[in-house]
């Protein structure tokens, strides 16, 4: 140690108040005085220079790195703290509040120590006196010496809230007593868990339109106290908070945007927080929204472009199937798709998982229309008529009651479906050919309903075959002298 008598360092105080106790103690004047014999440039030390805290740290033999972790580094555009960037409203080095009871216990003016969690945007009081931060006459100094001048120490009030467990968070982070348990914020800075938590709690408690800036300290308290009981729980919990927060938009219209139903939230991941990392919760914002929004391909959400579609909502899924949609989204209630009391908005605001509306999609860019699907079947007119009579060749929409479609057509799957039981029969051999003959022969013989008895053929319940040389239902062979036989006994 160059100088002497010693003064003891404390981790809770800051660099620059450490500085001032300091120097009035050895040279009866302010920071300035003392810093400046060191040699050492007084802008660079009261921004927290690295060169200029090491200067420091030898003239007075105190370890560098307790002196840089009492300290902030002020940028042009933001600030540095322990090797982590934040912006300058988070953590100021200036001692604009202080608790009385504290500065009481430190004893003589001279002693009065500010205490770097008192910098901290979220604290406004003091968790080990349960007490509000008072505010210093003058709030742009850099010790307490100052910002106090010759005013007596302002009025203890009591907080009769409990503590918000944030502060002790913050506290234990501080001073590095994390126990490591909570390894989901232990890898995220300080502003980034406590800058999420207050914007997730504001929202929840004053609503989309919230304006943070503007609340008061106490209420800063409360909504971080909120946002912070979430955050802490991980993502799951957050990703239900956000299903709130969407739930209780008061957006009506059915284009609306992440803006109106995410409110602040949105709007501070998107624009205000560009210059600073905001951590994990924007990916999550940013999952929530493709999640739950009918997001184009190509579009930019929260930085980063959507490259596929992972949901349609109504209106994008019309325009893909094409199909009107008023007629899709009775479609969709008969399918139970959409609530059958869904109002038309409340169906506008649904999303469908791409996935499953590809097959629909994909379903109605090939679909048969009614009129062919005789030649696609190789059966007759008539056959085609009755098998979509009785319902054993269904259209692809529902043709019955409100969700009928003017025209008909009829899922290419559902009849290559029934084709490849077809061509699952066995081949007929050519020297039994003489004793077997069409469906609708044999059905002109007495032996059942076209419909039945190709239902029974298909389904393996009569024995059928298939002709090499032909294709699709006029291929299906049967024993008809059998069959009128079975029929007879019966």
């Amino acid at each position: 140690m160059t100088l002497w008598p010693a003064l003891p360092f404390n981790s809770e105080e800051t660099l620059l108040s450490y500085a001032d106790r300091l120097s009035v103690m050895h040279t009866g004047r302010g920071m300035k005085r003392l810093v400046r014999d060191f040699g050492i440039d007084t802008e660079h030390f009261t921004s927290g220079y690295v060169d200029a805290v090491a200067v420091f740290a030898d003239a007075t033999g105190l370890p560098l790195l307790d002196l840089q972790q009492a300290s902030v580094r002020v940028l042009r555009s933001c600030a540095s703290f322990r090797g982590d960037d934040i912006s300058k409203l988070f953590l100021s080095p200036r001692a604009a509040r202080y608790c009385p009871t504290c500065l009481e216990e430190d004893g003589d003016r001279a002693d009065w120590r500010f205490r770097l969690i008192w910098g901290f945007h979220h604290v406004a009081r003091c968790d080990l006196h349960a007490l509000w931060l008072v505010d210093a006459p003058t709030s742009n100094e850099t010790n307490l010496r100052l910002a106090l001048g010759t005013s007596e120490l302002g009025e203890a009030q009591t907080v009769h809230a409990k503590t918000p467990d944030y502060l002790s968070w913050l506290r234990a982070r501080i001073h590095g007593s994390v126990n490591g348990k909570n390894k989901w914020m232990d890898g995220q800075t300080i502003e980034q868990v406590l800058a999420a938590s207050e914007m997730l709690g504001s929202i929840l408690q004053h609503g989309h339109k919230v304006a943070i800036t503007k609340l008061k300290p106490g209420e800063t308290e409360e909504a971080t106290d909120i946002g912070f009981s979430i955050y802490a729980e991980g993502p799951e919990a957050i990703e239900e908070a956000l299903d709130t927060i969407r739930q209780t938009s008061t957006a009506t219209a059915v284009q609306a945007g992440p803006l109106a139903l995410y409110g602040s939230l949105f709007n501070w991941l998107d624009r205000r927080c560009n210059a600073i990392n905001p951590g994990p919760i924007r990916d999550i914002l940013r999952d929530h929204i493709v999640k739950h929004s009918a997001v184009e391909p190509g579009t930019r959400v929260l930085g980063v472009e959507i490259t596929e579609r992972r949901y349609h909502t109504l209106y994008s899924l019309s325009a893909a199937v094409g199909v009107e949609r008023p007629r899709l989204s009775r479609l969709l209630k008969k399918l139970g798709e959409i609530p059958m009391d869904a109002t038309e908005v409340e169906s506008g605001r649904m999303v469908f998982e791409t996935a499953k509306s590809v097959r629909l999609i994909e379903a109605f860019a090939t679909a048969i229309p009614l009129q062919d699907v005789p030649a696609y079947l190789c059966a007759t007119q008539n056959q085609v008529e009755i098998l979509y009579r009785v319902g054993l060749v269904h259209p692809l929409i529902p043709r019955a009651g409100r969700g009928s479609v003017r025209h008909v057509v009829i899922a290419r799957s559902h009849l290559d479906e029934l084709l490849n039981k077809v061509t699952e029969l066995p081949v007929l051999d050519e020297t039994a050919a003489g004793e077997f003959h069409p469906i609708s022969y044999a059905c002109q013989r007495g032996a059942g309903r076209f419909e039945d008895l190709l239902a029974d053929v298909l389904d393996g319940k009569v024995q059928g075959y298939r002709r090499f040389d032909k294709v699709g239902i006029g291929a299906i062979e049967v024993d008809v002298r059998s069959l009128i036989a079975m029929k007879k006994s019966a």
